[in-house]
């Protein structure tokens, strides 16, 4: 089953949910919420950048960790 960028986001504030209840670094959380909405209002999708080999840290609020999570 193909993820869409939708999936993505939802993972993304799952995480950040549970970063936050653990009482993980603020800015932590807040990078995984800003990576879901990012995610979520691309115009282009995630997995056709995977798929072209593109790096996922052009986009925008998408550093190399949360890159390497996707």
């Amino acid at each position: 089953m193909p993820v869409h960028n939708a999936d993505i986001g939802e993972l993304f504030d799952e995480m950040a949910d549970l970063l936050e209840i653990q009482g993980a670094n603020p800015f932590r959380v807040r990078a995984y919420r800003n990576a879901a909405r990012n995610v979520r209002s691309l115009g282009r999708d995630v997995a056709d950048q995977i798929r072209q080999d593109k790096d996922l840290t052009q986009l925008p609020g998408i550093g190399e960790d949360l890159a390497d999570k996707i």
